[in-house]
């Protein structure tokens, strides 16, 4: 017995189903068709390291520890850098891998977003850890904007334009850098009348590199990139509407810092200008366990990135994310055939982040019940989506040409996304209430004048800022629960003045919090959650309760769905021991299954023990 296990983070159940009624997904409806197909409830907060942890431990953020992007010990001065998701060493619960590899089995796991670096697989296989901040990316992606003269170029059509991405869960989006162009003065093999500019690239291992562009002012369509500014030849040669191949580039931060890197011409114009975008650069070695596994990876597979380029905000910026989710996705698939053939895996795990980067910026424009709603943007961005769910139905069928009739298969995501129109500030409503102080010249959490504070990427929870625990605590321990309720009475009794609505659904001491998954010291003291259509961040305009800067999952109650979207994640499941026909649970009747219960139902139909901290439950409904 095999299993193929194929994560496809963010993927919206109502738009999987509305896709293949209208017959652009054969294998999916394929798939389908052979097994069955239900939503997945995911843990409280709806995020991607919350619930992927949910599916290898089947246990709640309270064993697992990742509420939220990263971990820290709230003993901890708030200047120690927090524990990133995809770090092993310090998460918490036995996964499915272990048990898989305690009784002989190997498992490759590919991108997958948390616990998975150092390898905790010795027998196995991991292959490009983690996807937010992995050890193995020498610079993150770069968009330029390039002209004579220093003016940065208008924006988009209104009919084109989506919102941005949350700045806070997903990273900001590769800054629009103005490079300044000047006649070429000889360098390259340039002529007289070519132009010239230096491209920076961040590294993350601190300082810049530089890129040296050359345009010839006759055809702007043809550009090339050279690593050098005396350089004889190109790095790469651009043409406009298409990605030049990969290229080998040292960054010259050190040993090791040798990476791939490709670049994309999106727009050309009078001036001259120059629109243009660089993808990430990663490394050409170490990013896979046993190390020699990358090499072969390199040769065979290619080069991998974990983000993508650009944001699909216009058509130009839509068609190269589109081949970069594209190009992710096949080389996840392609993968798991170069390992299969070449070493073995009884289990697959990967993880393909495509529907959550395209549910940001497009999800809040699709929504009829919109306060911004357009029927022409709303046709654009729906385009966009069916697209991506094109993209993955040909990933899919690259997968499924691996298994044999021995193979259980599972398509599974952690969430999906719902609109959030309105978005709150907890800090800022915390500060209303008199529980937490800002500095003024930095805005930052004054903690010797607060009581609470907040940690980012954890919007669930609210901490306690406690003497003897926090190293700036001022809430003395007999005042803990008094703060605790002072907290809840400031969250239930908040309303958006918009809307005149609730702004959060539930709110928990955590000593209550067990019903909902946690526990622990390094969990916050108070657990909530928003209510449906508010997303958590500073809303556009300022103050606690305003409008959105686009769609986000996350702290919302994990059940919010409506007639498009859903927060709730999916999976479909096929093979030996399930039962067939597309069976769907009556979840009105019979309740969720939750993403807790993955892991059980993985070692159930693999004949295997569940994790030892397991919480979940066998959906046995779903099987023969």
């Amino acid at each position: 017995m095999k299993l193929l296990h194929i994560g496809m983070d963010g993927m919206n159940y109502p738009l999987l189903r509305r896709f293949i009624a209208e017959g652009c997904l054969p294998t999916f409806e394929r798939l389908i068709s052979t097994g069955t197909i239900n939503r997945l409830m995911p843990s409280i907060a709806a995020w991607t390291p919350t619930n992927w942890a949910a599916q290898v431990t089947g246990a709640h953020p309270g064993v697992h520890g990742l509420g939220g992007w990263t971990r820290r010990r709230n003993t901890d001065p708030m200047e120690v850098p927090p524990i990133e998701s995809w770090e092993s060493r310090e998460w918490q619960g036995e996964t499915v891998w272990q048990v898989a590899e305690e009784a002989g089995l190997r498992c490759l796991v590919t991108h997958y977003p948390v616990g998975v670096w150092p390898s905790p697989i010795q027998n196995g296989y991991v292959v490009a850890p983690g996807f937010r901040y992995p050890p193995f990316v020498l610079a993150d992606p770069g968009e330029y904007y390039c002209s004579a003269a220093v003016d940065r170029p208008t924006q988009s059509s209104a009919g084109q334009r989506v919102p941005s991405v949350d700045q806070v869960e997903e990273g900001a989006p590769p800054g629009s850098v103005p490079v300044i162009l000047r006649r070429a003065r000889g360098g390259n093999n340039a002529s007289g009348d070519a132009w010239e500019g230096e491209l920076a690239v961040p590294l993350k291992s601190g300082g810049e590199h530089s890129l040296y562009l050359l345009a010839s002012s006759g055809d702007l369509s043809s550009v090339q990139v050279y690593a050098a500014g005396d350089a004889d030849q190109p790095l790469a040669e651009l043409r406009l509407g298409g990605w030049t191949p990969f290229v080998r580039l040292r960054t010259g931060a050190g040993p090791g810092d040798e990476g791939t890197v490709r670049f994309r011409l999106l727009a050309t114009g009078p001036g001259p200008t120059l629109h243009l975008c660089r993808s990430q650069i990663y490394a050409t070695r170490g990013f896979a366990y046993p190390e020699s596994l990358a090499d072969e990876l390199m040769q065979e597979v290619g080069p991998f990135f974990t983000s993508f380029t650009i944001n699909p905000r216009a058509q130009a910026e839509l068609e190269a994310f589109l081949e970069d989710v594209s190009y992710q996705g096949h080389w996840e698939a392609r993968v798991a055939r170069h390992v299969q053939e070449h070493h073995g895996w009884d289990l697959h795990f990967c993880h393909w982040h495509i529907f959550d980067n395209i549910n940001h910026p497009t999800v809040n424009a699709m929504d009829p019940d919109g306060p911004d709603y357009d029927p022409d943007i709303a046709a654009w961005n729906t385009e966009a989506q069916r697209r991506c769910y094109q993209i993955a139905d040909g990933v899919l069928a690259e997968f499924l040409d691996l298994p044999d009739d021995d193979t259980v298969v599972m398509v599974v995501s952690d969430h999906a996304m719902p609109p959030a129109h309105r978005w709150a500030d907890i800090n800022d409503r915390l500060a209303e209430c008199a529980l937490m102080a800002f500095d003024q010249d930095t805005r930052r959490i004054d903690l010797a004048n607060s009581r609470t504070y907040t940690w980012p990427g954890r919007g669930a929870e609210v901490f306690i800022n406690l003497a003897g625990r926090e190293p700036s605590g001022v809430v003395l321990p007999h005042q803990y629960e008094r703060v605790q309720n002072q907290i809840i009475d400031a969250l239930l009794d908040w309303r958006d003045p918009g809307t005149g609505k609730r702004v959060i659904a539930l709110a928990l001491r955590l000593q209550d919090a067990q019903i909902i998954g946690y526990w622990g010291q390094d969990n916050g003291d108070v657990i909530c959650a928003f209510d449906h259509g508010v997303g958590w961040g500073e809303p556009l305009g300022g103050g606690s309760v305003g409008p959105g800067r686009g769609a986000i999952h996350g702290s919302q109650l994990p059940t919010y769905e409506t007639d498009l979207f859903t927060t709730m994640g999916m999976m479909i499941l096929a093979g030996p021991g399930v039962r067939t026909g597309g069976y769907e649970r009556d979840w009105q009747r019979w309740g969720l299954i939750r993403e807790i219960d993955v892991a059980p139902t993985i070692c159930h139909l693999m004949g295997l023990r569940p994790p030892a901290q397991n919480q979940g439950v066998v959906p046995y409904d779903l099987l023969k």
